[in-house]
């Protein structure tokens, strides 16, 4: 056969194969889109309108929530989280003791949650309070299938606190703001407080649409995409929605410089602070770079923005949905600044497009992210800079905590830590060893094919471990439970795990 002809058959079949990818990236877009869809028409929606005063240092809202009752029970009383009273006292701030003076510069002072009135329809209703947990009491039962509305009016006072909620010397982060819905699934309403250890939030995805009246010479980035600013007098109404969300969280502050760039349909945002040009352009770049290669080796990000925040925040870096805080002392260092911001954008697929309960299955989002931050490097830098990646900032971690310490398992409940260290040795190390483990045993080929399965499956849901197992059965053909379960609730040294 003529080297023509070759060539001509071998065009023939490159043509047919784009061809069917480029069918099959329709159909599963379009199989997302119907997705959302259905999900859409029985999540809970937010409305509310805030205005932001920074010199009272406080947010004052009106909140709308709808709520469409799918389970098969009728409800006597609905359960929300009220997230800001954890930082009502200064014993339970949610902080570790001896870090206290980093999470308060300032001193402390106290930052919570005032509900003012609650309505159900046009009738007030009771409610009781207990630390960060409302009831509310319905009239009537709730039945299935029907929906209501609930208004909530309340005012939050922000602590100068460098956390999730609270404001620095350049922003107000805030974060797990406003009354947030419980999870009720088939064990009930979750009603967990906010432990000071780990995430401690578990939710269900809703939409949002949050209109922020802010002074002029302040700048908002938030969940969501902008839809409007508006002046009025001295002020700005900055009007965002959302698409599927777990939370909206938003930063505030008047010494913002913005870059930004497209990713496929996504516009890639980042907020630095004025004298951080040179790194704030660094965190817009490996945020694209995070964002095309999960894109393509996980499956695709279906929002239209993703912003990467400098904040005063001193834990590292934070996930909420298409936003993540990053603290702004990482804008001195490139190369720790690349890890925290892809390890957060990694967060975007494992907590925000594929969810899970932050509180008892931690293991789930954060050895995920940690693992993916590790492909990531493989990916851009290399087989051999990868691997350096995995040992400095997972393995040999873990080691030297092993070395002094009696590790726990990775799979418990947030009380049951006892301490941040153990935490990031178990969950985030331990975690993501674990999952190298499983790479070396399958194949790299064979766990992506697994994940993007768990991704495709469980997209907008709360997934749990075994949901993961079963991607990997069906990626293997075999039954791979016991493995799991053996590192998961192992508290053997490494050397003799699995």
């Amino acid at each position: 056969m003529s080297k023509k002809k070759v060539a001509i058959i071998f065009g023939i079949i490159l043509l047919v194969t784009c061809l069917i990818l480029l069918g099959y990236g329709r159909r599963h877009r379009a199989d997302i889109a119907k997705r959302a869809d259905d999900i859409a028409k029985t999540c809970p929606r937010y409305e509310i309108d805030v205005a932001f005063d920074p010199e009272e240092k406080k947010v004052v809202a009106l909140q709308k929530v709808t709520i469409f009752n799918d389970k098969t029970e009728g409800f006597e009383q609905l359960y929300f989280n009220l997230y800001p009273n954890a930082f009502k006292t200064f014993d339970k701030a949610p902080f570790p003791r001896v870090e206290m003076e980093r999470a308060y510069p300032e001193g402390f002072a106290p930052g919570y949650i005032n509900i003012k009135n609650i309505m159900v329809g046009s009738s007030e209703v009771n409610y009781e309070i207990e630390d960060t947990l409302l009831k509310v009491i319905l009239k009537e039962t709730f039945q299935p299938k029907n929906k209501l509305v609930l208004t909530v009016e309340f005012e939050a006072i922000i602590p100068p606190s460098y956390g999730r909620f609270g404001y620095g010397q350049n922003t107000f982060n805030i974060a797990n703001w406003y009354p947030i819905l419980a999870v009720c699934d088939d064990e009930g309403w979750h009603n967990d407080p906010y432990y000071n250890i780990g995430d401690p939030f578990y939710s269900e995805v809703a939409l949002y649409q949050v209109r922020i009246k802010a002074p002029k010479d302040y700048i908002v980035a938030a969940s969501g995409s902008l839809q409007e600013k508006r002046n009025e007098g001295d002020h700005v109404i900055w009007s965002f929605d959302t698409g599927l969300v777990r939370d909206f969280a938003w930063i505030a502050g008047t010494n913002f410089n913005i870059k930004d760039i497209n990713v496929g349909n996504t516009r890639i945002t980042s907020y630095y602070l004025e004298d951080d040009e040179i790194y704030g352009t660094k965190a817009l770049e490996y945020a694209q770079k995070a964002i095309v290669f999960f894109n393509e080796y996980f499956g695709v990000y279906p929002y239209d923005d993703y912003s990467v925040v400098a904040a005063d925040f001193y834990i590292g870096g934070m996930e909420y949905p298409n936003l993540v805080m990053i603290g702004s002392e990482f804008y001195s260092d490139g190369g720790l600044l690349e890890y925290v911001v892809v390890h957060e954008t990694a967060h975007q697929w494992w907590y925000g497009l594929i969810g899970n309960n932050q509180i008892e299955e931690s293991w789930l989002d954060e050895a995920l992210a940690e693992y993916s931050t590790v492909l990531y490097y493989e990916h851009i830098y290399g087989k051999r800079a990868g691997r350096r990646i995995y040992e400095q900032a997972i393995l040999n971690p873990y080691k030297h905590y092993e070395a002094v310490n009696t590790p726990g398992p990775i799979l418990r409940h947030l009380c049951d830590f006892i301490d941040w260290r153990e935490y990031s040795a178990t969950v985030y190390y331990r975690g993501a060893i674990m999952l190298k483990d499983l790479e070396s045993r399958i194949g790299k080929g064979k766990l992506r094919e697994a994940l993007r399965y768990y991704f495709e499956q469980n997209l907008y849901k709360n997934a749990t471990t075994t949901d993961l197992i079963e991607a990997l059965n069906r990626a293997c053909g075999v039954d791979w439970t016991e493995y799991i379960y053996n590192w998961l609730q192992s508290t053997e040294p490494l050397d003799k795990a699995a």
